[in-house]
């Protein structure tokens, strides 16, 4: 019997090609006058990854955000955002592009009740002239939007009441509607239960992993350890403009020039 040597025809082994962050900095510098407020900062965020940055009070969390959002524009390095080069462009349309952010200190319209709040931020998505004055029709797109996204948060039975009228934590719950509405590929959250109660904490942390699960790519800024650590996928450590670590929240935690940096001390 002759003996026969098969080969696999299908031939070797390809690589299997690794998807691009949604969203990555790289060099990513920020400087006034000559002091460095950023400084060479390269991170990638996956796509459905939840991404927990964290930092001592000046270590350019915030600013961060800001570059990524085009709030600021960048000294050095740039932005990319689903693979596009975004260093140049507009908040406006790096949100068409499905980058959104809630703010540190809420920024609402107190005099417009809860569902206008909203259908100002869904108007601008789709297009329309976000006019103060513009009358809600019933077959008003952007107040469809709106009510969908507050139903999410748990705000929708206060839909017709003033904003101003709503407790701290309420209002972050509507910052968040307000953030979503759009249907974001990337959300970030700068400090979303900063000056909320503790009867709060939970329903929002609860809210965020919920918006996490639905598959939204999630960023968030947050000082609580304890709040980040059963949602995060990967920690990123912040100190004096610079990143100084980005690995699972087992491994920061674990490091121990990160415990000095954070806290002076063991996390």
């Amino acid at each position: 019997m002759n003996s026969m040597t098969t080969t696999d025809q299908r031939g070797p082994a390809q690589p299997v090609p690794v998807a691009p962050p949604v969203l990555e900095s790289r060099g990513l510098g920020f400087a006034v006058g000559g002091a460095r407020i950023l400084d060479n900062v390269s991170l990638g965020v996956r796509e459905g990854e939840f991404l927990a940055v964290i930092g001592p009070n000046g270590a350019g969390k915030t600013t961060l955000f800001n570059l990524l959002t085009g709030i600021l524009r960048p000294t050095a390095g740039s932005i990319l955002l689903g693979g596009q080069d975004v260093t140049g462009s507009s908040t406006a349309q790096r949100a068409r592009l499905g980058l959104s952010r809630s703010f540190q200190v809420t920024s609402l319209f107190s005099h417009l009740s809860v569902l206008e709040n909203v259908r100002l931020a869904a108007r601008a998505h789709l297009g329309g002239s976000g006019k103060l004055w513009s009358r809600i029709r019933q077959d008003d797109p952007a107040a469809a939007s709106a009510m969908a996204a507050l139903e999410t948060v748990g705000l929708a039975v206060r839909a017709a009441d003033l904003a101003a009228s709503l407790s701290h934590g309420n209002k972050r719950k509507l910052d968040l509607a307000i953030a979503i509405v759009g249907h974001p590929k990337v959300l970030l959250l700068d400090e979303p239960t900063a000056g909320m109660g503790a009867d709060d904490l939970p329903t929002v942390i609860d809210l965020i992993g919920a918006i996490h699960d639905e598959g939204t790519t999630i960023v968030m800024v947050e000082h609580r350890m304890d709040l980040i650590l059963g949602l995060a996928d990967r920690i990123a450590v912040m100190h004096h403009g610079s990143l100084l670590a980005c690995d699972s929240p087992d491994a920061v935690m674990s490091d121990p020039t990160v415990q000095t940096a954070y806290l002076g001390e063991p996390l």
